[in-house]
């Protein structure tokens, strides 16, 4: 099967079907650089713990969060497991080992290798 004939999905549109963003957040949302985003977000979360967000490994958890953002995206995107790995720009190989790190299954996403 190729990439070509498979309908693209989007993270955004399942959101959407959801309920949880409409087109006036994504107009906010577009105007935020991604730090600024972060920042958003973490500020909203520890409105929870009164402002303060101590013992959370932030400084050593973000590189995973991006990381799970990426692969997320990537997932919604691509039709392919070749082509998660053409966005993200890792050899094929590497992505695999990734893929099943993640714990995704190969019922997730066809391949055509």
């Amino acid at each position: 099967m190729s990439s070509k004939n498979k309908k693209k999905k989007s993270f955004i549109l399942e959101l959407r079907k959801e309920g949880r963003i409409n087109e006036d957040f994504l107009n906010v949302v577009s105007e935020l650089k991604l730090e600024e985003l972060i920042a958003v977000k973490l500020e909203v979360s520890s409105r929870m713990t009164n402002g303060k967000l101590y013992n959370f490994p932030l400084w050593y958890s973000m590189p995973r969060i991006c990381r799970d953002a990426l692969m997320l995206f990537a997932r919604t995107c691509s039709s392919t497991k070749t082509d998660m790995a053409y966005i993200l720009g890792m050899p094929y190989e590497h992505f695999l080992e990734l893929y099943k790190k993640y714990g995704y299954k190969d019922k997730d996403i066809k391949d055509i290798n």
